[in-house]
């Protein structure tokens, strides 16, 4: 191989990786522009993910204030029924004692 041969084989290889590199680089701008596209989509999808479990926990918190009102009452509900039938025992022994006074005093009387 002489030195014109030489130059023109150099010459060669360089316009190929010159071409190489073109191409690379348009490959390169092509997966950039692709991938963007997708990341930019998984954002989105990301965002709007995080705003409705955002409504969901502010729904949630809503009704746990709620549950904790009713808690509430149910407690006060359940205290007074507890007293209510506390009374009525005392009431039933009263009556029992009541009537068996009532009979003594027919039996006494007859």
């Amino acid at each position: 191989m002489n030195d014109k041969e030489f130059q023109e084989f150099v010459v060669q290889q360089l316009v190929k990786l010159n071409d190489g590199q073109d191409k690379l680089s348009r490959d390169v701008a092509r997966i950039e522009q692709t991938h963007g596209e997708k990341l930019s989509a998984l954002f989105d999808g990301y965002k709007a993910i995080t705003e409705k479990l955002d409504e969901h926990t502010e729904i949630l918190n809503d009704h746990t204030a709620i549950l904790a009102g009713h808690t509430t009452i149910l407690a006060d509900h359940t205290e007074r029924l507890q007293r209510i039938e506390s009374k009525l025992e005392t009431h039933d022994i009263q009556i029992q004692v009541l009537d068996r006074t009532k009979s003594n005093k027919r039996n006494k009387a007859k």
